[in-house]
């Protein structure tokens, strides 16, 4: 597999002193990382100077490393001159958050997931992401699942990943969570009806994590999986429809905006006319390029 010096989890700067400073409040520390946090997407220049000056306040705070990571991936993807530089700065950071904190799933996850995306030169390594992997298997079974799922995806080890889906399905058969992986695979695999019914299961499910909102997801995806396919268009509007209603405000989901787009791209293959002008008209609120583009392009 070709691995770019394009991250889902990057790690950080770690301009870091080496004391914490005595009289700094744990709420401006905490203000900063919300800082960073919301900047992030929009604005990653201003995020890693929140980050940084979280840095220097709490050297020792694990979480700030582990966001520290993040934002210097974001700015290692978007370099070039700088990009080495930053993939350095967020290993370290990522390898901080895990020392830290040795117990934390979601540390050792982002250690991961680093090792993963990031080219040779920059510090990928796949023997040291699978070592992550054991690590996290033997504190916890379910995200030892989620890590071999995405290390065995990530590494193309195809039988691997499928007996792996298979024991997390059947260990796990009331979370949201394996059922939407499946479903992803199952729609990158153009498997679309597969994926439709993984995802249906997993809008069933009794469990879900309260981040990430899986059932959430899964609904947006069977319109998604609609607009692929042009197959169960109704059941793709109902289930976009659902989504919007539910999607919570700040949730890292795609935005009621991208539901609405998603709603033209099906209203259209209806001919419903008027409901592909109205739900456009809706998507077209937004600052997001990329469905700025699409739009344009519909």
């Amino acid at each position: 597999m070709s691995r770019k010096l394009t991250f889902l989890l990057l790690s950080g700067s770690i301009f870091t002193t080496p004391f914490t400073l005595a009289n700094t409040p744990p709420n401006q520390v905490d203000k900063l990382l919300e800082q960073a946090q919301t900047l992030l997407g929009d604005d990653p220049d201003e995020a890693e100077e929140k980050i940084e000056a979280a840095l220097e306040l709490a050297p020792k705070r694990a979480d700030v490393h582990f966001l520290c990571g993040q934002v210097m991936g974001i700015q290692a993807s978007q370099s070039i001159f700088s990009a080495l530089s930053y993939a350095g700065k967020s290993l370290d950071c990522f390898k901080q958050a895990a020392t830290l904190e040795p117990a934390n799933t979601e540390y050792k996850y982002g250690l991961m997931m680093f090792y993963l995306g990031a080219p040779g030169i920059a510090g990928g390594d796949t023997e040291l992401a699978w070592q992550q992997v054991q690590d996290i298997a033997a504190l916890d079974e379910q995200a030892g699942l989620r890590a071999k799922l995405n290390y065995y995806r990530q590494t193309d080890k195809e039988k691997a990943y499928a007996e792996t889906m298979a024991q997390a399905l059947a260990s796990y058969p009331d979370h949201a969570e394996f059922y939407y992986q499946h479903g992803l695979t199952l729609q990158q695999q153009e498997q679309y009806e597969a994926a439709l019914a993984a995802f249906q299961q997993a809008t069933n499910a009794t469990i879900d994590d309260e981040e990430a909102h899986f059932r959430l997801s899964a609904l947006y995806q069977i319109g998604r999986n609609a607009v692929f396919s042009k197959q169960a268009v109704k059941e793709g509007i109902d289930a976009l429809l659902a989504y919007i209603q539910a999607i919570p405000p700040d949730a890292s989901l795609p935005s009621a905006q991208w539901a609405h787009f998603r709603l033209a791209q099906l209203c259209r293959l209806t001919s419903a006319t008027d409901a592909v002008k109205q739900h456009l008209k809706l998507a077209a609120n937004t600052d997001d390029k990329q469905l700025q583009d699409n739009i344009d392009d519909f």
